[in-house]
C-alpha cells in the first residue's frame, strides 16, 4: 500500500479561509463583553417584536470605545426598545428588550447636517448611547414618554 503526501494545494484554500472565519468569531466574542452582553443577560428576549425595524448609524455599548456602526438594528414596542444584530454580528450578540424606564435622555441632534435621535439608556446592565435616523420620530414618540 503506498501513500500520497498531502499537496499543499489541496489545503491552501481552505486555511485562510479557517483564518478569517476564526478571527471574526473572535472578535465578535471579544466585542460582545464590552456592554452588549450584560444587557443581554438582564433583559433577554426570545423573539422579534413587530414593528418597524430601524438601523443604527452609530451604537455605543459600555465605554465609549465599543462602538458597532450600522450593525444594531432597534424596534421600538409597548415594553420597551428591542435590540438585535445585524446577521453578520450575531455570533455572541443574543437579542435584549431594554424598558422604557431605563431610557435616561432622548435628544434631537443635527450631525453633518443630518437629523438624529440620541437614545441614553443606562441602568444596573450598564450604558447604552444610540443614534437613531429622524424617521424613528413617529414610532419612538408612540411610545417613549419624557418624564
Amino acid at each position: 500500500m503506498r501513500t500520497t503526501p498531502i499537496q499543499t494545494h489541496d489545503i491552501s484554500p481552505v486555511f485562510p479561509i479557517l483564518i478569517v472565519v476564526s478571527g471574526w468569531i473572535l472578535f465578535n466574542f471579544a466585542f460582545s463583553h464590552t456592554g452588549w452582553r450584560a444587557f443581554s443577560r438582564r433583559y433577554p428576549a426570545r423573539s422579534r417584536p413587530p414593528g418597524r425595524i430601524y438601523t443604527s448609524p452609530s451604537s455605543c455599548f459600555g465605554s465609549n470605545s465599543a462602538g458597532y456602526n450600522n450593525a444594531v438594528l432597534v424596534v421600538f414596542t409597548e415594553a420597551g426598545v428591542y435590540f438585535y444584530a445585524a446577521f453578520l454580528f450575531r455570533v455572541f450578540h443574543p437579542p435584549f428588550l431594554v424598558p422604557w424606564a431605563s431610557v435616561r435622555r432622548v435628544e434631537k441632534k443635527e450631525i453633518f447636517f443630518r437629523r438624529r435621535y440620541q437614545l441614553d439608556i443606562e441602568d444596573a446592565a450598564g450604558k447604552i448611547r444610540v443614534l437613531l435616523p429622524k424617521k424613528v420620530e413617529d414610532d419612538l414618540f408612540k411610545y417613549y414618554k419624557p418624564a
